[in-house]
């Protein structure tokens, strides 16, 4: 699945989109945010048309529509802190328990937790049986963390459209 190239979201469902004369994919939320609405269908087909000859990236998943638990624009807009591995394995550590027996509690294999302590990013299903066995909040608001710690880091994502804009918008204050 495509990335939103607004907001930088993963493996979400897009529709290319016009944005001041610049084909981009964009999810279903950023698609509201900025207002874009089209005029017909047969303006949106030309669009996906165009974009389509231009490479060969399509949009994929659920088309937009944002099946609840899918689509990451439709939950709350939690993010997973950025120091998790971390949390779950000293949370681990002060419960005395060894990777066997926490992946034994919360029936999952010993491979998803040597990976999530790792730093690989789990399901969102998987952080929230993380939060329930070990008692721990590994997910926050998204506005308290602060936004320059996501890029950069050794697992991050890359910029986005939207990492820009907001760079820009804050050097202009």
């Amino acid at each position: 699945m495509p990335s939103c190239e607004i907001c930088g979201a993963e493996k979400v469902s897009t529709r290319t989109i016009t944005v001041h004369g610049a084909l981009v994919q964009g999810c279903k939320q950023c698609q509201t945010k900025i207002g874009h609405i089209p005029d017909s269908e047969s303006t949106a087909q030309n669009i996906q048309r165009a974009a389509n000859k231009a490479s060969n990236v399509t949009s994929g998943g659920y088309g937009g529509l944002g099946t609840a638990g899918k689509d990451i624009m439709v939950r709350d807009s939690k993010e997973l802190v950025s120091d998790f591995s971390s949390i779950i394995r000293d949370a681990r550590n002060s419960r005395g328990w060894d990777q066997r027996t926490l992946a034994h509690r919360m029936k999952e294999k010993i491979n998803v937790i040597q990976r999530t302590e790792a730093g690989q990013r789990p399901a969102d299903e998987l952080i929230k049986k993380f939060e329930r066995t070990l008692d721990v909040t590994l997910l926050i608001e998204a506005s308290e963390q602060s936004f320059e710690q996501n890029i950069g880091t050794k697992n991050a994502r890359s910029m986005s459209l939207g990492d820009y804009i907001k760079i820009a918008r804050e050097e202009g204050d």
